[in-house]
């Protein structure tokens, strides 16, 4: 598979398509939630209360022809110890055998949209990953504290 896909490539709210909510939420699970002991079955509740389209929370799926291939999330909040910034994107996930040809930042730019369309002005993001959101206009701001560890910090300007 060559990068030319990203033609191929369209993004919808989950809202629109729910007949998806599984699969988003089997990536969720089994990226975030698994190894911590969270049940699927939660994880599925969660997404199923999760794809508004006039309000947050909501979700967006990446398909390549009718196979969802990633998805993301706006939510008000990410990071416990951060109550004051909101929103923020989440779940950032592509598929293995999809990754590196730009539906990543498809769909960041849609989360972006999404929350500009909401009236905000800025947008955060929590990951372990660097140089990876620098790229698309992030902004490195803070580590913060996640359970016993730390994780960085970003905020998008939305222009």
């Amino acid at each position: 598979m060559d990068n030319s896909i990203i033609d191929d490539i369209t993004v919808i709210n989950l809202a629109d398509e729910p007949e998806h909510i599984e699969q988003v939420s089997a990536w969720v699970w089994e990226e975030w939630s698994k190894a911590s002991g969270v049940p699927l079955e939660t994880i599925i509740y969660r997404t199923k209360h999760a794809i508004y389209k006039d309000r947050i929370p909501q979700t967006i799926i990446a398909k390549y022809k009718d196979e969802p291939v990633g998805t993301v999330s706006l939510w008000y909040n990410d990071l416990t110890s951060r109550q004051d910034l909101y929103p923020w994107l989440a779940s950032l996930f592509i598929k293995k055998e999809f990754r590196g040809k730009g539906i990543g930042t498809l769909l960041q730019e849609k989360c972006i949209e999404a929350a500009k369309q909401l009236g905000f002005s800025e947008i955060y993001l929590i990951t372990d990953h660097e140089n990876y959101y620098e790229r698309s206009g992030w902004k490195f701001i803070e580590m913060a504290p996640i359970r016993d560890s730390q994780t960085r910090v970003y905020e998008y300007v939305i222009k």
